[in-house]
């Protein structure tokens, strides 16, 4: 039937030529019978498809659409032959439940899907902040179409302006912070790397300060794996940027303070990564759930990304990276010295000097020890 056509449209064959085909057809949706589908699924093309935005669509045996007559989505979680992760959504809303939140990087990937679950926990108020001002548009419809009585500010801003947020902080007096803005693209900071301190280093500093001065109960760090064992710029920005909050913290508890701040690092989530074994909701879902452990200064990491030595936690998919001594005076001043004009320098001068400042704090802090 191969190059035939069948009720006026033309067969094509399953080959590497496919979706060559199904750009030049624009073809935005594939329904696939369920004999089929297990193949496809092997075969990486149902990745490869959902990669490329392309919907994924099955009907149920034929005994059950005489019954039915329906046609069903394909999920992530229907391919990943595992069941969903499960969290404790009791706890979670019984600190979330009330209370005013900001979530910074609400625009992206992590942060829109940490919005789309405190929204369904009844909290005071949500405080949306990114630089990113068109997906805000959406948002606001998103958001009012589902949750109509809930009190939304949607603030477009700069973490990297700490005259800025401090006036957010000031005016919106947020209980909780999610701090997910980051620069994350690997290859892109390679070039940037002055913008991944900026973004990175500079702007989780001043989320943490912020965090600190106005009482915060809780700012929750969103990293990524990639700060463990740093070979790239993003990973040497967020390695240091993770350090800082450490230092933060020690300071914070010999002050008596009453703020918690504590890392959450994932790995690369679907749909961003498509052969990632994590969907973003349920990464999502452990960064809430990690809310009801967060200790100062610690840094929690998921079972299925773990890439070094942890500590279990009482929760089964939660486990504690075993941190270091993180000098709060010390890492200020690698930091100020790492930024003075650190937008006039190329890249890679630049990044060999967060590798430096990385390595010597290391080996200065095990000399004092």
């Amino acid at each position: 039937m191969i190059g035939k056509h069948t009720m006026g449209c033309r067969v094509y064959a399953n080959d590497k030529m496919l979706f060559e085909h199904l750009k030049r057809k624009n073809v935005r949706t594939i329904i696939a019978s369920p004999d089929k589908l297990v193949d496809l699924e092997q075969s990486g093309i149902v990745a490869q498809m959902l990669a490329q935005d392309i919907h994924v669509m099955t009907v149920p045996p034929l005994s059950d659409c005489l019954d039915d007559g329906i046609i069903k989505d394909i999920h992530i979680e229907d391919w990943l032959r595992r069941e969903p992760i499960q969290v404790d959504i009791r706890k979670i809303a019984a600190y979330v439940e009330g209370h005013r939140i900001l979530i910074t990087g609400a625009a992206g990937t992590v942060g829109r899907e940490i919005v789309r679950q405190l929204a369904a926990l009844n909290p005071y108020q949500l405080i949306l902040v990114d630089q990113a001002e068109s997906p805000f548009v959406r948002y606001s419809i998103e958001l009012s179409d589902h949750w109509k009585n809930l009190e939304v500010r949607v603030l477009v801003a700069d973490v990297t302006n700490y005259t800025r947020m401090e006036a957010i902080f000031r005016e919106c007096m947020p209980q909780l912070v999610f701090h997910a803005a980051a620069y994350k693209h690997v290859a892109m900071l390679e070039d940037y790397a002055s913008e991944a301190i900026q973004v990175n280093i500079l702007g989780t500093k001043t989320v943490a300060d912020l965090s600190v001065k106005y009482k915060i109960k809780k700012c929750m760090i969103i990293s990524t794996d990639h700060a463990f064992c740093p070979v790239h710029a993003m990973g040497y920005s967020k390695c240091l940027a993770e350090m800082y909050v450490q230092g933060l913290s020690r300071k914070v508890v010999q002050e008596n303070s009453l703020t918690k701040l504590f890392v959450v690092r994932i790995s690369d989530v679907y749909p961003d990564a498509p052969r990632s074994l994590m969907t973003v909701s349920e990464a999502c879902q452990l960064i809430l759930e990690t809310g009801n452990l967060g200790e100062n200064g610690e840094i929690y990491v998921f079972e299925d990304d773990a890439v070094e030595d942890t500590l279990p936690t009482s929760y089964e998919k939660i486990r504690k990276s075993k941190g270091y001594f993180i000098d709060y005076t010390m890492i200020c001043e690698q930091i100020n010295t790492l930024t003075e004009n650190n937008c006039m320098q190329d890249s890679a001068v630049i990044i060999n000097k967060m590798k430096k400042k990385i390595i010597s704090y290391f080996s200065e802090s095990c000399a004092d020890a």
